[in-house]
């Protein structure tokens, strides 16, 4: 089907939109590291690549100004809800980084992420990369783009999102978020929190000892042994929790 000449350049707009909105709010292409022109020029290579298969289908486009800024605008929200699915997953493994970070007394430790130029403490920065190289590993940076091109059989150019759906599966991946980040920093903290207990029945038995030169260095070594420790199991944690986003992608792309 041959497409009108003058509705050519509204539709790659639209998906340039579209296309740029999920690659500017993910996890990945986010990052401030990332120059703007590579953003860009990867959003037009993607955008290129998605226009044929979109405008080989007929679509009329609105013939007035105030409802094609309300499609804009539909366009963004739809790559906002696609992009902030797969940061909360990545803002569980940071946040479950903090609290391991606090509970060791780490907190005045805190860097300044390269990536996304934002404090964090060195447990979550520890975290992010891991999360990042496995993402990678299990091509995670394809789900993304993959529900790009489903969102455009679920929600065309000129269809609608269904709200109530969307909002509804955000509120629950934003409950998820602090449930999945106590998990990945809960055993670490009881082991360190039982270290504090230890370390109080000591200052009562031996009364002469200063505890608090003890207590500190003895928390950051624990810490550090239990993340040794432990490390495997946080690796499969997160590898579990990728698996769990790229289902929660599709489910809410599916039903929107």
């Amino acid at each position: 089907m041959m497409l009108d000449p003058i509705n050519i350049l509204p539709m790659f707009a639209l998906v340039l939109i579209r296309t740029a909105s999920v690659l500017f709010f993910s996890p990945i292409y986010s990052k401030a590291s990332m120059p703007l022109m590579v953003k860009i020029g990867l959003a037009l290579v993607i955008a290129f690549a998605i226009f044929p298969t979109i405008g080989s289908s007929p679509t009329v486009l609105p013939d007035n100004m105030i409802d094609f800024i309300l499609v804009v605008f539909k366009e963004l929200a739809i790559g906002f809800l696609i992009g902030y699915v797969a940061t909360l997953a990545f803002a569980a493994f940071v946040m479950g980084g903090a609290l391991i970070s606090t509970e060791m007394g780490l907190t005045m430790a805190e860097l300044v992420d390269p990536l996304s130029g934002d404090r964090v403490s060195p447990i979550a920065q520890l975290l992010q990369i891991v999360t990042l190289i496995l993402f990678f590993s299990i091509n995670g940076h394809h789900w993304l783009i993959n529900a790009l091109i489903l969102s455009y059989k679920t929600v065309p150019l000129t269809g609608f999102i269904d709200l109530g759906f969307s909002m509804n599966k955000i509120l629950q991946l934003f409950g998820g978020l602090f449930v999945s980040a106590i998990k990945i920093a809960a055993p670490i903290m009881i082991v360190l929190g039982l270290t504090v207990v230890v370390s109080g029945f000591l200052a009562r038995s031996t009364p002469e000892i200063n505890i608090f030169l003890i207590i500190f260095p003895m928390k950051i070594l624990v810490g550090f042994l239990l993340l040794v420790i432990m490390f495997p199991f946080i690796t499969r944690s997160i590898q579990y929790l990728l698996d769990l986003l790229r289902k929660d992608i599709f489910s809410l792309v599916g039903g929107m």
